[in-house]
């Protein structure tokens, strides 16, 4: 082949993958930018009554989970004076978009059984990832409703999982209140990675804590899989959250740990606590 041939057909190659590459650009869309994406919820709001919206938070859930289509989260505070007199501030939207379509009827407290309650105050909004090489990740949520005369509110936490139809589905949601330690958690490291802890004071003395735990299962849903009256005590002076302190019971219950195995150590552990150690199977 003489070089003149040579050049002309890499030429030919060249002009061939470039118009392909240019036919396939020209079909696949371009990223809606975050600006826009945020104006497209501000206006869909303010066609339902919210006079002064706020972004207060913005995730671009596109990279983490893999979407096929370009999804985010946005948060939207309504500035507007609120009629209950504890809250300066009207009550917060979340908000999935796909590209820019908004969905913010995600309806925490009521699908809960909780009516004529929305959130006030966006505590978390973050991506967690259920396995330890960052994969399954999930959108966790947690808000918070109106704040009583006590400063108590009603916690929501809620978990959402990307399918295959390009769509996002909850998988958990848990109610809890605020003032007596009681707590939601989502178990970002160990043994437990994954799953999610909740406990709640007993209503009866000796008042303690009902320790729940619950894992994803096949179809991502999460269900139950331990209960039991904790050795917790309330009030008992303990500076570990209880989760933290109901660890080693926990893990022994679900057979991951006995007596005799190094105590889990918390990550993150209350200011001045050094030394761990057991008291009435309580760490």
């Amino acid at each position: 082949m003489n070089q003149r041939v040579f050049r002309s057909k890499l030429c030919c190659a060249f002009l061939v993958t470039f118009i392909a590459f240019r036919f396939m650009s020209a079909e696949k869309p371009g990223a809606i930018p975050g600006e826009r994406v945020d104006q497209s919820v501000i206006a869909a709001l303010s066609h339902e009554g919210v006079t002064k919206p706020r972004i207060v938070s913005h995730i671009d859930l596109t990279e983490p989970f893999g979407t096929a289509t370009q999804w985010t989260f946005v948060a939207v505070q309504d500035g507007a004076l609120t009629p209950t007199e504890l809250e300066d501030q009207g009550p917060v939207f979340l908000c999935l978009v796909n590209a820019a379509s908004p969905n913010c009827d995600l309806h925490f407290y009521q699908q809960a059984g909780v009516k004529d309650e929305v959130p006030y105050h966006l505590f978390a909004d973050r991506v967690v990832y259920a396995k330890q090489d960052k994969s399954r990740p999930l959108l966790f949520l947690e808000t918070c409703g109106a704040e009583g005369g006590n400063g108590n509110c009603l916690v929501a936490t809620a978990l959402y999982r990307y399918e295959g139809t390009d769509r996002f589905v909850r998988v958990f949601l848990g109610l809890t209140g605020r003032n007596n330690n009681e707590a939601t958690r989502f178990v970002e490291s160990g043994p437990l990675q994954g799953d999610v802890i909740v406990d709640d004071p007993t209503e009866n003395a000796p008042y303690a804590y009902w320790i729940e735990v619950y894992r994803a299962g096949d179809s991502g849903q999460y269900g139950r899989i331990l209960r039991y009256r904790g050795l917790t005590g309330y009030s008992d002076g303990n500076p570990l959250a209880v989760a933290d302190s109901e660890m080693p019971e926990i893990l022994r219950r679900l057979g991951l740990w006995k007596p005799g195995d190094p105590l889990p150590v918390p990550t993150h552990l209350p200011r001045g606590c050094r030394d761990l150690f057991m008291r009435h199977g309580e760490e």
